[in-house]
């Protein structure tokens, strides 16, 4: 029931009715003051309710608005639209419990509505809150009088007829609320009217917070794609449609990227294109116009990038070739002229669309499968480049075309080379020389050969010409060859003193071209006795020279004691000048003495071939020209140093306040004292000279030409400088695979795998070799290197590094390969002789007289190898001649005598000077010879007798080897023996490496062949000759060659000795 339904009724008994806590007596108040308290009441009750609905229907119109407001900000999350909803609930619940709690629960009594109009009128208030009071009194039975609270009430009743008690109930806040709900429902009702898609949109979402009703945006992005592919590190274009669902069209579109840069353009005809900047990452993109919003990623790759690239090349017809192909990965392709080329390639990534542009003719026509690429053959008439476009299925392309040079080459001519052979040289008439040849094609050698007739007449059939020097290719496609041919002049019947002039010609497979020819060689014949007088002459040449030597020497010496003798007068520039033009001196005549010896060893070396010099000859000579070599080495140059430190003058001397305390400077007498050292070494190096051909040094120490330490030496040296490749190169090569190397890395690991391969051929030869000399010496040092050589696997681990390189496995490598030269080196230290005195040869005495017998074995023993290899060359030679049976068993006797003379030697020098460690070598030797003269004698010249020749060479080989052992552990490093030695090893073994027999090609005929590879040799025209001194006219006959492997280490190892010699005087030297 409504409040103003009691006006009617006793407005105290209204009151009682509602409130039964609060008694009023309807007698206490007037009629008309109850009146206005109902109409107060009920005037009260209706702002509150109203109120209270105004609140509610403001919180419920302002929680709609501000989620309207943020969907069109942002897709607004469902957490803030549940509790904007709740928070409208909230206001609607706590309003209507705020009535009930007035209207109720707490229901107002008279004392609070009289302090309602005491707020709008104060001092009527007041009276009335009293009369109240006194009513609540009177009520109670409090004692009071009667007649003045009846006076109190009238009089209150009187002022309060002029009061409205309804004006005490305030409206401001009912009237600001419905003013606030109704512009908020006229917001409501516009936006209903002009957006009523976002209206129902945003109510649906505002009313089921939890649903999964979309966002409604009047402005709608649809990007091209999802996720924007671009170049990594450049800059592209965003694209997107706008679409505008309302009279709102804003015109701003701002790109946000995940790193923070934002991105700000315009909308152009409902299009969107803005330039973003390059991106490394993957990265995600918010685009916005207006309350509209798309997401988009951007994902950064490379450009489409060439993977791979050869060129199938089919070369002209008359080469005969089978196509080639090779990588033009590099840019550029060289092809012979009249070539067609094929391309073919691969991208990174499937491809869309090639563009290969070919020399004039513009766009050829290419196929396409997936990645890959291939053209037609296309002709290289005027093609000199080639540039190459593509897209990938992302519609990337290549930065810039990529360009291919084609540099076009004419089919150059053969060239035919003798490296080892003088323009002019002389040989004896019972010699054979090997003529070794090296020819080269650019595309191929077909024929080649020498030609030859003598001065004299003597000239060769073209059948003997073309059996026994010429020889072709097995195929088209070798473009090098080395071969050796055989001359002998017996065996062509040329006699001494005729001249052989020979040319070399090579052919190859070019229309109608000349061969290329060689320019003219000359061969002069000479016999045993010219050669033999030519030694002589050239020998007492070198006496002389030694003479002039001499009385240099002397002069030197008399210049340095008159220096000494005027030194106090002489000035400090005179003095230096004298001193320094001395030491000069001195050091040109050591210059001339050591060229001496280097010119007495080639002479020597030819003399060794030569029956009529005596191996005692050879051995004195030998002997003079280690003591000459020695010498020139030795105190000659410390006769120089001296003279140089005397001559360097002696600074001022400086007060002794300003020089340091610790410090002396060089005095007069320093100098004085390095000019007497001066002195008594010329002294020395007078005397040595004067007794030179009669000293005889004691000790055998320096002969190391046949040590097998120094091989394996050469071996540890060998992997410690491919170790230094591999490492110097790992920066640049670390982690690749072998097809991503660039080419000069995949060229130079090639090459390293070609040494290791050389060098696991060459540690087998070691092994064996020192398994046969442990198995005739018994010297446990062998018989331990060469069992751990086979229980270390040497040959397969070397190979397995071979490997590691060419799959550059660079740093495994390197560490396998720096253990294998750690261990060659252990091995050599233990195969290093001691420095010991022992007994030498068969217990016959000792000292020097061993070092001579010696001395004599080894010369012996020299030319013995030296004739076997001058024997099976002519062996070789006689069985690639086209005679007949009658003549080859005729020249076969005669070699078959020459081989029964050199048993015969074997057997005299054996016993002459009998070593009993060397009697079962002996024995083998002397087994092969007879094999071999068997064969010869029979007309055998086939492997039957170069087989057993090939094993007495082998075995004269082993002979030496611990000939030269047993002379190292006898010998001192001073043993003029030694020095001698040495010297006899460098003039035989300069010409054939022991331990190398059986390699390299044999020559022509059937036997054609040879390397194929391109080896970095001279390319040049017209040959003139590589090989050493030792076969020019001016020095008589013979051949040079490169000093065997394990001389060449033994002779090295020996003058680092000497030079540690020239160490302790030095260091003694004040």
């Amino acid at each position: 029931m409504r409040p103003d339904a009691l006006t009617n009724e006793n407005p105290l008994h209204t009151m009682k009715s509602v409130n039964s806590n609060l008694p009023i007596e309807p007698h206490h108040l007037p009629e008309r003051l109850k009146s206005q308290f109902s109409k107060l009441k009920a005037r009260l009750w209706r702002i509150e309710l109203a109120l209270g609905v105004a609140w509610g229907t403001f919180a419920v119109l302002v929680s709609f608005l501000t989620s309207f407001a943020l969907d069109r900000w942002q897709d607004t999350p469902s957490l803030i639209r549940g509790t904007l909803l709740l928070g409208a609930l909230s206001a609607i619940c706590l309003s209507g419990g705020w009535w009930c709690w007035r209207w109720v629960i707490a229901q107002r009594n008279l004392r609070d509505y009289s302090r309602l109009v005491q707020r709008r009128y104060r001092i009527l208030g007041d009276r009335l809150l009293g009369i109240v009071e006194l009513t609540e009194d009177k009520s109670a039975e409090t004692s009071y009088s009667e007649e003045l609270y009846l006076a109190a009430v009238q009089q209150v009743d009187l002022d309060a007829r002029g009061c409205d008690f309804t004006a005490a109930v305030s409206t401001r806040l009912l009237s600001r609320l419905g003013a606030g709900s109704a512009v908020l429902a006229i917001l409501t009702f516009i936006l209903l009217a002009i957006l009523p898609g976002a209206f129902s949109n945003t109510l649906s979402r505002w009313i089921n917070p939890g649903g999964n009703t979309p966002r409604y945006t009047l402005v709608t992005i649809k990007p091209n794609t999802s996720e924007h592919l671009a170049i990594r590190g450049e800059s592209f274009f965003l694209e997107a449609d706008v679409n505008y669902l309302s009279f709102w069209k804003p015109g701003t579109v701002t790109v946000q990227l995940d790193s923070g840069y934002q991105v700000m353009g315009e909308v152009q005809d409902n299009r969107i294109r803005l330039e973003i900047p390059g991106q490394f990452k993957e990265t995600s993109m918010q685009m916005t116009v207006g309350d509209g919003m798309a997401e988009s990623k951007i994902r950064p790759m490379q450009r489409p990038t060439l993977v791979s690239l050869n060129a199938s090349i089919k070369m002209p017809a008359y080469l005969n070739l089978k196509d080639a192909s090779i990588d033009v990965e590099s840019g550029g392709l060289d092809i012979l002229k009249g070539s067609e080329v094929k391309v073919a390639g691969a991208i990174n990534r499937p491809l869309q669309e090639i563009v290969l542009n070919w020399g004039s003719t513009n766009r050829v026509p290419v196929s396409i499968s997936n990645v890959t690429f291939t053209t037609d053959w296309l002709s290289t008439t005027n093609a000199f480049e080639a540039d190459i476009h593509w897209k990938d299925q992302f519609g990337f392309t290549n930065a810039q075309p990529w360009k291919l040079n084609i540099r076009q080459r004419d089919d150059a001519a053969p060239t035919f080379q003798f490296p080892e052979l003088y323009r002019e040289m002389a040989i004896l008439e019972t010699e054979a020389v090997e003529l070794k040849t090296e020819v080269r094609d650019d595309f191929g050698v077909k024929e080649f050969g020498i030609d030859w007739e003598t001065i004299n007449g003597v000239k060769p059939s073209r059948d003997v010409l073309d059996v026994d020097f010429k020889d072709s290719s097995l195929h088209a496609a070798q473009k090098e060859l080395k071969v050796s041919f055989y001359f002998s002049p017996n065996l062509y019947d040329i006699e001494p003193g005729d001249v052989v002039e020979l040319r070399g010609y090579v052919t190859d497979y070019f229309p109608d071209r000349e061969p290329g020819k060689t320019a003219l060689y000359r061969i002069h014949i000479v016999s045993a006795v010219e050669h033999a007088e030519r030694i002589r002459q050239q020998l007492e040449a070198l006496l002389t020279q030694l003479e002039d030597v001499s009385r240099l020497e002397q002069s030197i010496a008399t210049a340095t004691d008159e220096t000494l003798e005027k030194m106090d007068t002489l000035s400090e520039e005179d003095l230096a000048a004298r001193l320094q033009d001395q030491a000069t001196d001195q050091k040109l005549n050591a210059s001339q003495l050591s060229e001496m010896a280097r010119k007495g060893m080639e002479t020597l070396k030819e003399a060794m071939r030569n029956p009529t010099f005596t191996d005692e000859v050879m051995s004195e000579w030998s002997k003079t020209l280690s003591e000459m070599q020695q010498l020139a080495d030795q105190k000659m140059q410390d006769a120089a140093k001296a003279l140089s430190k005397a001559s360097q003058s002696p600074p001022s001397q400086s007060p002794p306040s300003q020089s340091p305390p610790s410090q002396s400077p060089p005095s007069k007498n320093t100098q004085k004292q390095a000019m007497q050292e001066a002195q008594e070494t010329e002294q020395e190096i007078l005397e040595s000279l004067e007794n030179l051909q009669s000293m005889v040094n004691e000790d055998l120490d320096q002969l190391q030409a046949l040590t097998l330490a120094q091989r394996l030496r050469g071996l540890g040296r060998t992997e410690m400088d491919l170790e230094t490749t591999l490492m110097e190169g790992a920066e640049d090569t670390i982690g690749l695979f072998p097809d991503e190397l660039a080419p000069r890395w995949r060229a130079l690991h090639g090459k390293l795998g070609d040494t290791q391969k050389e060098t696991a051929e060459q540690s087998q030869e070691l092994q064996d070799e020192i398994g046969r000399f442990f198995e005739r010496t018994q010297k446990e040092a062998y018989g331990e290197v060469s069992e751990d050589m086979k229980a270390r696997q040497t040959v397969e681990g070397i190979l397995t590094t071979q490997e590691l390189i060419l799959k550059n496995i660079t740093m495994e490598a390197a560490d396998q390969v720096a253990i294998w030269s750690a261990q060659f080196e252990d091995w050599a230290g233990q195969l290093e002789p001691q420095n010991e005195s022992e007994g030498s040869g068969g217990g016959e005495g000792g000292g020097e007289s061993n070092q001579q017998d010696l001395t004599k074995q080894l010369m012996a023993l020299l030319r013995m190898r030296e004739s076997e290899l001058n024997l099976r060359m002519q062996t070789r030679l006689l069985e690639r001649q086209d005679t007949g049976p009658e003549t080859r068993i005729e020249k076969g006797r005669e070699l078959s005598s020459n081989q029964s003379k050199l048993q015969e030697n074997l057997l005299e020098v054996r016993e002459e000077i009998p070593i009993p460690f060397l009697d079962p070598i002996f024995e083998e030797i002397h087994g092969h010879m007879g094999n071999a003269a068997d064969a010869l004698a029979r007309g055998q010249t086939d492997d039957r007798a170069v087989q057993p020749e090939t094993k007495s060479i082998t075995t004269l080989t082993d002979a030496i080897n611990i000939l030269n052992e047993q002379a190292q552990q006898n010998s001192s490093s001073s043993s003029s023996s030694s020095q001698a030695m040495s010297f006899m090893m460098q003039m035989m073994m300069a010409k054939q490496g022991m331990g190398k027999e059986g390699k390299g090609n044999t020559g022509g005929g059937s036997m054609a062949g040879g390397d194929t590879a391109r080896d970095s040799l001279n390319q040049g025209g017209e040959d003139d000759g590589d090989a050493g001194e030792s076969r020019t006219v001016s020095r008589g006959g013979g051949q040079s060659s490169d000093l065997p492997t394990e001389f060449r280490k033994s002779f090295e190892a020996y003058y680092k000795k000497l030079e540690q010699l020239e160490q302790p005087t030095q260091r003694n030297t004040p």
